[in-house]
């Protein structure tokens, strides 16, 4: 059985009637955040990859600006889940300490605890990038998005979070999209890879998954399914290109659409609506 799958026993029915049979479900474990020893947040997620997820986590949610500010990282396994034992500048640990955070558990965090309504609204961090892509990487990048999410052809259960650049795609998967996306922005920032390439997510698109991006500088994002007017505000406000409905040989952009290139350089005329 593959790693972070677990199996159940279920009862099917069908025009046959009712059967018992072993269902394979995705594995969902708590998840302690510890920073410079004190706890921070529980949250719910698939138990692979937590060292990208906690290192996502602390930079897409500002805990602190830069990879190198994340001193040491350390999973500890107990008996009710999982601890992520992070050490960090003291300045962004008073800074953290501070921040007043609803420690309640939830699969994925997109707002994560926060209070205050001009804190959700403000700006995401706007940046400029030449990066380009073209209409047949896009579809090609979607396509093995899906033959590339393991766990979820298994149990049907988990988003993925997708980075296509130079031909090449790496893929995380969890229960909660922002899970997956913060897997991803973690290994990135890891690996010191730049962020000339196109974000691929296999949800929705929502205002938070925005901002996580934008702290990460991705350009260009493609979803499978819609964005929310939240999400295209933010997109145009950071200058991200923001694509939707990205299926089969077709795709909406909804922000910057000169980023999205011919191979003869003129704008794409790809773009249409669902």
């Amino acid at each position: 059985m593959s790693e972070g799958i677990q199996t159940v026993t279920a009862h099917f029915y069908s025009d046959d009637g009712l059967q018992v049979l072993e269902q394979q479900v995705a594995e969902e474990v708590p998840l302690l955040l510890v920073y410079n020893g004190v706890a921070y947040l529980v949250m719910l997620c698939s138990p692979l990859h937590l060292e990208q997820l906690v290192i996502g986590f602390s930079l897409s949610e500002g805990i602190v600006d830069a990879y190198y500010q994340i001193l040491a990282v350390e999973i500890r396994a107990s008996h009710d889940g999982y601890e992520a034992h992070l050490q960090i500048p003291n300045q962004f640990a008073a800074k953290l300490r501070s921040r007043r955070r609803n420690l309640q558990s939830r699969t994925a965090c997109g707002l994560c605890g926060t209070e205050q309504l001009a804190e959700v609204m403000r700006a995401p961090p706007a940046f400029d990038s030449d990066f380009k892509i073209n209409p047949q990487d896009i579809l090609a990048g979607m396509q093995a998005l899906s033959q590339l999410q393991i766990i979820n052809q298994q149990t049907g259960g988990v988003h993925a979070a997708g980075w296509w650049a130079a031909g090449q795609l790496t893929v995380f998967e969890d229960l909660g999209r922002h899970n997956a996306l913060d897997k991803l922005i973690g290994h990135l920032a890891s690996q010191r890879q730049r962020p000339d390439g196109l974000l691929l997510m296999s949800s929705r698109l929502s205002y938070d998954l925005i901002q996580k991006a934008a702290r990460a500088q991705m350009p260009i994002i493609a979803a499978i399914s819609a964005p929310s007017h939240l999400a295209v505000e933010q997109a145009r406000l950071a200058n991200i290109t923001l694509l939707g409905f990205v299926r089969g040989q077709r795709f909406t952009v909804y922000t910057r659409p000169e980023r999205v290139i011919h191979s003869d350089g003129n704008l794409a005329k790809a773009c249409s609506s669902q």
